[in-house]
This record gives C-alpha cells, sequence and structure tokens, in this order.
C-alpha cells in the first residue's frame, strides 16, 4: 500500500469529524464522500469506518441520530477545534492555502494516477488560471 494511502487512513478519524461538521450522514455517505474528496484515488472500506463510527460514538464525540445518520458532538467540535481553528470564515488567502496543498498532494500521487485523471485536472486550472487573468 502507498505512503499516500497510509497518511489518509491514519486521517480518517479526522475526515470523519470534519464532514460532521458540516453536515450529518450515514456511514455509507461518509465513505462515498471521502472517495470524492481524494478525487477518486481512496475509498476507505466499511470495515474501517464503521467501527471507527462505533468507537466515536463510545467516544461521546459523535450519535447516531434519525435515519442512521451520525450527527458531531460538542465533544467532537472540541477535538477539531483543537487541530484547526472552525471560527475562520473562507477567503481567497484560504483557498490559496488550500490549492497550494493540492499542489503539494499531486506532486506526491502516483503518476498513473494523475495521467487517469489528467483532463479533469487540466480542466479546473484553465478555470482557475481563466478567473486569475480576468481579475
Amino acid at each position: 500500500m502507498s505512503e499516500l494511502l497510509l497518511r489518509q487512513k491514519g486521517r480518517l478519524r479526522l475526515m470523519i469529524l470534519w464532514l460532521l461538521y458540516q453536515s450529518p450522514r450515514r456511514g455509507i455517505d461518509i465513505i462515498d464522500d471521502i472517495y470524492k474528496m481524494t478525487w477518486g484515488w481512496w475509498r476507505p472500506s466499511p470495515g474501517s469506518v464503521y467501527p471507527l463510527l462505533n468507537k466515536m460514538v463510545e467516544d461521546g464525540v459523535v450519535v447516531k441520530g434519525e435515519e442512521d445518520k451520525y450527527v458531531i458532538t460538542q465533544k467532537g467540535i472540541k477535538e477539531l477545534e483543537s487541530i484547526f481553528p472552525l471560527n475562520r470564515r473562507s477567503n481567497i488567502e484560504d483557498a490559496i492555502e488550500e490549492l497550494e496543498g493540492l499542489a503539494n498532494f499531486f506532486n506526491e500521487a502516483p503518476r498513473e494516477q494523475v495521467i487517469q485523471f489528467k483532463e479533469r485536472i487540466m480542466s479546473a486550472l484553465n478555470k482557475i488560471r481563466k478567473v486569475v487573468e480576468n481579475a
């Protein structure tokens, strides 16, 4: 397994907390959203997500609510806040930092995966380039 995937697996708890901070989700929604967040490069298995969700319920950072959706608790929000501030508003500087992080991510990603998604990546870059050029 690649180092990139191992790092992502180590961040699964944080990713789940972040997703639940945004809105309540079912376990399958969490799996699908992580797949989307990683541009299709990682889909955590149900065998890793559901036991972790059960542990997170035991830890009191999430609760299982209506329609089997998991909801973050105040304790979960505090855990997130210990890692990064949640009260920051999104702005251009935040977006630039995220773009720089994505550039590092793509630099570390296996070349064959980058090639597989090259057209989509180039399309997104071209959209950003047009906005910046017209600014």
